[in-house]
């Protein structure tokens, strides 16, 4: 019986299944891994034990900034695996990818003693297990060898090489990249189901264990490099105990052929943040400007606040202003950048639009005129790169276009396309997607908390946040139909990630920030 992974990590899990239940390691000290069932670990080391009555808990030493990958895997039992630390600090995982092992993938807060708990699902099971742990920044004890662009070269999973956390064999090579290079890892064999794995300098991983869809051993992994340095690249099995041949090929990603983009520790948030609530030409509302600026400083204290974002609120949110902030920004993010457009305000729906397939337009009312979803669409019909649109307005789901219109983009709407949103009084703040995207960028969507906010991760935040939220009281409003008439209706939050234009695992941005800490919105 395979369960849900629980909520902590579902984000984490549900990019992809053979990646984490296989996540090459480097092995023990000693080549295999100890027997206990208590003490303490070195990061890099392995133990087997085994429980019964009660759980096993290993200490281990980390430091600030330090990421930490553990894997926990039993034939016996349905693993649960626990990482606490410091200051409250607490991961949890109990499904690796839907498999009943567990792996947690963390970024360690302070300096100190961290603990590891082994246990059974409802404390229910018993028996023997394995416990891996690795630093994947180094992810290989010795010295790899080196595999340059254009280059193949052949080896063979053996008895003698390392393990990985959950036991495969594994080799490492070393390729030094730089960043914004696409480039196209290959890996093949006739004897073994081969899983290709490729470690980013800040020892983020990403994997494939299929070239295509179906029935395939052979792996393919295009990636677009997120910073210079050096990655490890780890030939590996999707299965323990496979040995045989294999081949690995490094080449120039061919033209038009879509690559994994990780965002590196250089990525910046371009944050064009509109907040209207002191209307001339409509009612006034209430703190639909503090969302805007709130935003805005949520990102600032990240640290990931681009120079040159923009905080437009009542009187300077303007059309004018905005397509301004659009073509500048658009012009000054880099290809590892995040665009995100944040607004707050007035939303309309105007009936009898011919550009419209439905025959009606939805607006962001700013506060000299609107601005329609054609518009905008066409504003940001030239912009390549990430793009998060964030909007909380009456009808904000009709603003869908922009992000089905390219891949790499996702939309968070507080209301579909045909139904008004409500203030939310209760929560300090102008409406209740504000609120919850502003918890989320202050790190409450870090469910892994590795310091990546995901694509999946800010999904599964808002939705959860949403309706934990209006569970007891749901959110009565009214909806217009195809008649031009208000009729009775419920507010949802509509997430948008364009199909699988954003991929559920797409890093938008790095918590924390990195090296170009700049953050001040004009």
């Amino acid at each position: 019986m395979i369960r849900r992974a629980s909520f902590t990590t579902a984000a984490m899990l549900a990019a992809g299944a053979a990646l984490l239940a296989f996540v090459p390691a480097s092995a023990s000290q000693s080549g295999k891994p100890a027997t206990s069932n208590s003490g303490r670990i070195a990061i890099g080391d392995g133990v087997d034990g085994r429980i019964s009555r009660s759980n096993a808990t290993y200490t281990v030493q980390g430091r600030a900034g330090q990421r930490l990958r553990a894997a926990l895997s039993s034939d016996d039992f349905d693993t649960v695996l626990r990482l606490r630390g410091p200051g409250g600090f607490e991961v949890e995982n109990d499904d690796a990818g839907g498999s009943l092992n567990s792996l947690v993938d963390a970024v360690l807060p302070v300096d100190g003693a961290y603990s590891l708990t082994v246990s059974s699902f409802n404390n229910e099971g018993s028996g023997a297990f394995r416990l891996g742990t690795m630093d994947p920044a180094r992810p290989v004890g010795g010295i790899a060898p080196a595999i340059v662009l254009g280059q193949s070269l052949t080896g063979a999973l053996t008895r003698s090489d390392a393990t990985a956390l959950s036991g495969e064999y594994v080799d490492y090579y070393a390729f030094t990249g730089r960043r914004g290079q696409a480039v196209t890892f290959d890996l093949g064999s006739d004897s073994i189901d081969t899983l290709l794995s490729v470690y980013l300098p800040d020892g983020r991983v990403e994997s494939n264990d299929d070239l295509s869809a179906g029935e395939n051993t052979n792996s393919r992994l295009s990636i677009t490099l997120p910073a210079d340095g050096t990655y490890h690249v780890a030939a590996s099995s999707f299965g323990r105990g496979m040995t045989g041949p294999y081949a690995v090929r490094l080449s120039e990603t061919a033209a038009g052929v879509r690559t994994v983009r990780p965002a590196g520790g250089q990525a910046q948030v371009y944050a064009l943040t509109i907040g209207v609530a002191d209307y001339e030409r409509m009612s006034t509302l209430s703190r639909t400007d503090e969302d805007a600026t709130r935003i805005a400083a949520a990102l600032r204290n990240q640290g990931i606040l681009a120079e040159g974002s923009a905080n437009l609120v009542n009187a300077d949110a303007t059309r004018a202003n905005v397509r301004r902030a659009l073509d500048r920004m658009a012009a000054a993010m880099g290809p590892d950048d995040l665009l995100m457009v944040f607004y707050s305000g007035h939303g309309d729906k105007v009936e009898g639009m011919t550009t419209e397939r439905d025959g009606s337009a939805e607006t962001m009312e700013l506060f000299d005129a609107a601005l329609y979803d054609y518009e905008l669409a066409d504003w940001m019909a030239d912009i390549e790169g990430r793009v998060l649109l964030v909007m909380d307005s009456c009808f904000s789901g009709g603003f869908d276009q922009i992000v089905d219109a390219r891949d790499e983009r996702m939309g968070v709407f507080s209301s579909d396309a045909d139904t008004l949103s409500l203030v939310a009084t209760e929560n300090k703040a102008g409406g209740y997607i504000s609120a919850i995207f502003r918890a989320a960028l202050e790190g409450e969507a870090d469910l892994d908390r590795d310091a990546a906010l995901t694509a999946g991760e800010l999904s599964e935040f808002m939705r959860m946040r949403f309706y934990r939220t209006i569970l007891d009281n749901p959110l009565a409003t009214d909806a217009q139909d195809f008649r031009d008439a208000m009729t009775p209706g419920w507010q949802h939050i509509v997430i948008d990630r364009g199909g699988d234009g954003m991929a559920h695992g797409q890093v938008l941005m790095t918590l924390g920030g990195g090296p170009r800490q700049v953050a001040r919105a004009n």
